[in-house]
């Protein structure tokens, strides 16, 4: 009996009598090479998804509005109310001639320290100078026929007492008045010539007080003409002051009440950013400009050496008393549009409300809000036009 001998090689058997090992063996090949294909394909679309995922959420967070706020408080400091001025010496004058004529010499310049008395220049009068001399002879003349008249009344009355009969008395009467008329001419020539002698004195030209020249507008040979005369007179000099400066400010109607004798102000001059000059007010108008709805106020600043000029422009600060439960928020945190004005803050959620809001007193950089605020509310500064009810914000800064 032959004994069969089984085959090495699976291909050399028949197909009814091959093992079932090499179709798995495929089967995993294929499963391994499609994982494979599967794993490709996630390395490249996971990065994709996570960048169009951050895409979209930087989108988002651009469409959300940014924001700076501020937390509110009540105001219980004193409000810092400054106010525009100008310096104003405590007495500026301009100088005029008394007389006609023509300057022969000036004393003094512009930025010279002079006193009273002081001459400041010479006006030379020929036209006074001859009036003058005029009625000089016209009174020497008047003095003679009064002596002249005097003569003839006391012979006449010498006369008469002798012999009444033979002299009328009627002359003598005459002789008397011719007298008195002449003794009046004299006393009006004597008048004449102390009115030429006074105008003559404006041939010099004197500080009225103590101060500083601050304008000269003449020169030698400058034509003079009177103050008191023509349309047009020549003004030769002006003097000022300026030991003490004034400061005059308009305060706002809702400040006038605050606004007292004695009340002490801070004036700050911008060519002197390291002093503060203490003043105070010496008086107030008590009455308001029907306009503007300002009251005129004076502030005046000792100024013993002399660095604070005449025109310079300066800031007074005033220390008010704010409203009680006020709010002092910056200007531009202020929303104007048709409902009023209005301010925005955000809540806990990050949510921004509109609030309306009733404005107190404008400080120019800040304002007094007395209605529609409250204590600890973050407000909304500089907000955009993103800012309304309701709408999402991101708080990134603080301002304090």
């Amino acid at each position: 009996m032959k004994t069969m001998n089984k085959p090495d090689d699976p291909e050399d058997c028949p197909i009814g009598e091959r093992p079932p090992t090499s179709f798995f063996k495929r089967f995993l090949i294929v499963l391994g090479l499609c994982g494979l294909l599967f794993l490709l394909f996630l390395s490249g679309w996971i990065p994709r998804l996570r960048q169009q995922s951050a895409n979209d959420v930087r989108a988002n967070a651009i469409d959300i509005p940014k924001v700076t706020i501020m937390v509110m408080k009540p105001e219980s400091q004193l409000i810092d109310l400054v106010l525009p001025s100008s310096a104003e010496a405590f007495h500026i004058t301009p100088l005029w001639a008394r007389t006609n004529g023509y300057l022969i010499q000036y004393y003094v310049d512009i930025g010279d320290h002079v006193k009273e008395g002081d001459l400041l220049a010479d006006i030379d009068t020929p036209e006074v100078d001859q009036q003058l001399d005029q009625a000089i002879a016209d009174l020497n003349s008047a003095i003679a026929k009064m002596d002249l008249a005097e003569i003839s009344k006391n012979r006449w009355e010498t006369l008469y007492k002798k012999n009444s009969e033979a002299v009328p008395g009627q002359e003598v009467d005459e002789r008397r008045l011719t007298y008195e008329s002449s003794k009046a001419d004299v006393v009006s020539f004597r008048k004449n010539v102390e009115r030429l002698r006074y105008i003559q004195q404006f041939k010099k030209i004197y500080a009225p007080f103590t101060g500083t020249i601050i304008k000269r507008d003449v020169d030698v040979g400058t034509l003079i003409t009177a103050g008191s005369s023509g349309s047009n007179p020549q003004e030769l000099f002006q003097i000022a002051e300026m030991r003490v400066i004034r400061f005059f400010v308009d305060v706002p109607q809702s400040f006038v009440r605050q606004i007292m004798d004695n009340m002490l102000a801070d004036v700050v001059i911008r060519e002197f950013p390291d002093k503060v000059y203490q003043g105070k007010v010496v008086r107030f108008a008590k009455a308001l400009d029907p306009i503007a709805r300002t009251m005129r106020t004076e502030v005046d600043v000792e100024n013993p050496n002399g660095e604070i000029f005449n025109g310079l422009y300066a800031e007074v600060h005033f220390k008010m008393k704010p409203e009680k439960d006020s709010f002092i928020v910056p200007s531009d945190a202020l929303i104007l549009r048709a409902d009023g004005p209005q301010m925005g803050v955000v809540d806990q959620n990050g949510i921004a409300h509109i609030r309306q809001i009733k404005v107190g007193r404008d400080f120019g950089k800040t304002l007094e809000v007395t209605e529609g605020l409250q204590d600890n509310d973050h407000l909304i500064i500089n907000p955009t036009e993103k800012i309304r009810e309701g709408v999402k914000v991101i708080v990134v800064s603080e301002r304090k």
